[in-house]
C-alpha cells in the first residue's frame, strides 16, 4: 500500500485509477462525499458518477477492492 494512505495527488495516480477501474473515495476535508470510478479528469477536475470535483478542494483516496 502507498505511504500516503492511498491519496491520489499525481497525474499518474489518476491515470492508473481511470485505466484500471479502481474505485476512488472523495472527501471534502473529513466528510465523505462520493465513491466511484473516475470517468475522466484533467489538471483541475475529476469526474466521478457524472459529478465534477475540483482537485484542489477535494481529497481523492484509492479504494481497491471496494
Amino acid at each position: 500500500m502507498r505511504e500516503d494512505n492511498g491519496q491520489l495527488t499525481q497525474h499518474s495516480d489518476f491515470i492508473y485509477h481511470l485505466e484500471h477501474h479502481v474505485p476512488v473515495q472523495v472527501y471534502d476535508r473529513d466528510t465523505h462525499i462520493e465513491i466511484g470510478l473516475i470517468t475522466r479528469f484533467d489538471s483541475q477536475f475529476v469526474e466521478i458518477a457524472d459529478t465534477l470535483f475540483h482537485r484542489r478542494r477535494f481529497r481523492f483516496i484509492s479504494r481497491p477492492g471496494y
